[in-house]
């Protein structure tokens, strides 16, 4: 795959990353070919994922029109993606827009979702004597998930600390727990904890996991409001959703 194929790819996915972006921005503004591509490529997802098969055929048909009678044959990159799309139209329209659905939140989720750092307790290496709260974080960074998340029920239960249950529903998502790490998540966003803020992002990407779209969108429209974490990424996150 070329750069400008990957550059495509990763456009109509919504996973291009700044920087990208704006060597994107550039190849527009000068190459002609790859504007058409790039809007050949948006064009087809589009009917790839309209709901009514009609719609889908009469878009197919017209794409296949304008590919036919540009002043240069079609790239093999665009009847690769007819042929998929015809493939698609043949096993029915209604079973891939179910199947893409539920891939997408998970592929989105995967893309987006990081545990968030360590930042409560420092911990010393080679410290042979450290308390359970040490312990707890060690695992986390560790990326011992199911021993840091045994630690944090123990240590919230007897502090209340509520950055624990912060921290464990980031294990839990780790874990693709996210209906155990959801209700952690709002209980956390009652408490007055510096780490508040950023809990609406992990909410949103634990209800993303679910595939609960309506909450999930609430949820990035949120935390692009409030503009305290994450606003960009909740942005082209939510962008996926249109």
């Amino acid at each position: 795959m070329t750069k400008q194929e990957d550059l495509i790819e990763k456009y109509i996915q919504n996973r291009l990353s700044p920087t990208e972006e704006v060597l994107v921005h550039k190849i527009l503004q000068n190459d002609i070919n790859f504007e058409r591509e790039l809007t050949f490529h948006a064009n087809l997802k589009k009917a790839i994922e309209k709901e009514d098969e009609d719609n889908f055929r009469n878009l197919i048909s017209e794409l296949e029109s304008k590919a036919n009678i540009e002043s240069k044959p079609p790239r093999r990159s665009y009847i690769k993606w007819l042929v998929a799309a015809s493939i698609i139209l043949l096993l029915g329209l209604s079973y891939f827009s179910t199947f893409n659905q539920k891939a997408s939140t998970n592929d989105l989720f995967a893309s987006y979702f990081e545990p968030y750092r360590n930042v409560i307790q420092p911990l010393e290496r080679g410290n042979e004597q450290q308390d359970q709260k040490s312990l707890a974080f060690l695992a986390y960074e560790k990326g011992e998930y199911e021993e840091a998340i045994n630690l944090f029920t123990a240590l919230y239960t007897t502090t209340k600390e509520p950055y624990y249950l912060f921290y464990k529903a980031n294990a839990l998502l780790k874990l693709e727990k996210a209906n155990e790490a959801l209700p952690l998540l709002l209980e956390h966003l009652k408490t007055n904890d510096t780490l508040k803020a950023k809990t609406t992002w992990y909410l949103a990407l634990a209800y993303l996991k679910l595939n609960d779209r309506p909450n999930a969108r609430i949820t990035l429209e949120k935390v692009i409001t409030d503009a305290k974490y994450k606003t960009t990424e909740a942005q082209k996150l939510l962008s996926a959703f249109n």
